[in-house]
């Protein structure tokens, strides 16, 4: 099995996406590139899209703490659906949603939900419409502000869910980008990709149970 080298001085730092495609180029047997996103080579176009892939892979299957959180809401005074913020995946395990430092209950059903009558005061229940809004019962007050804790699914330093520049890093663990986009390459290249799919597998097992609680998919 090919091995790769991070290439950074700094062994805490981030690869880059440049950095990142260079190894995997050196692990697959390609020429070794000198930029990465503005490339229009196909071999590395493809490379940029498996790495792509991989690390909103990555972000999906465990709750990172690089990609925790936390956003305001604050009242309107009226029974309102509130915006969540743009990048909004899920929720983080636990008591994600606070008011006045309490939890507000969620998980309750459809029809539970709607079984409510619109009143105002101190939330005791939320529900999450899709990844857009969320609501409250009672809904709060003007002013009166609840604390959302979540994941973003932005897990570029670029502060979106895609390479812009070749300087980009990963909020996620370099490695787990650069063992999928391995085996990503081999498997469209028609090569025996297993073993390199289990590598990816098992450190990402092993970095998700030293950071945050593991999600599956």
């Amino acid at each position: 099995m090919g091995q790769w080298c991070r290439p950074s001085a700094d062994a805490n730092a981030m690869m880059t996406i440049l950095e990142i495609i260079q190894a995997v180029s050196k692990n697959v047997g390609l020429d070794v590139p000198s930029l990465a996103v503005a490339n229009t080579k196909r071999e590395i176009v493809e490379l940029i899209q498996f790495a792509t892939e991989t690390a909103t892979e990555v972000a999906r299957r465990a709750d990172w703490s690089a990609l925790r959180a936390t956003a305001t809401i604050t009242g309107t005074g009226t029974n309102d659906n509130f915006a969540l913020p743009a990048g909004f995946a899920r929720l983080t395990m636990g008591s994600a949603v606070t008011t006045g430092g309490n939890p507000v209950r969620g998980g309750i059903s459809q029809d539970e939900w709607l079984s409510l009558t619109s009143i105002s005061g101190t939330p005791r229940y939320f529900r999450i419409n899709g990844t857009s809004s969320i609501s409250f019962y009672p809904y709060p007050a003007l002013a009166a502000t609840a604390t959302v804790s979540y994941l973003s699914k932005n897990w570029a330093s670029n502060g979106t869910a895609a390479w812009v520049n070749d300087a980009d890093t990963p909020l996620v663990p370099d490695v787990l980008v650069t063992q999928g986009t391995i085996w990503r390459f081999k498997r469209k290249s028609g090569q025996d990709y297993s073993d390199y799919l289990a590598e990816f597998e098992a450190t990402l097992a092993d970095l998700a149970a030293t950071d945050m609680r593991e999600r599956l998919p």
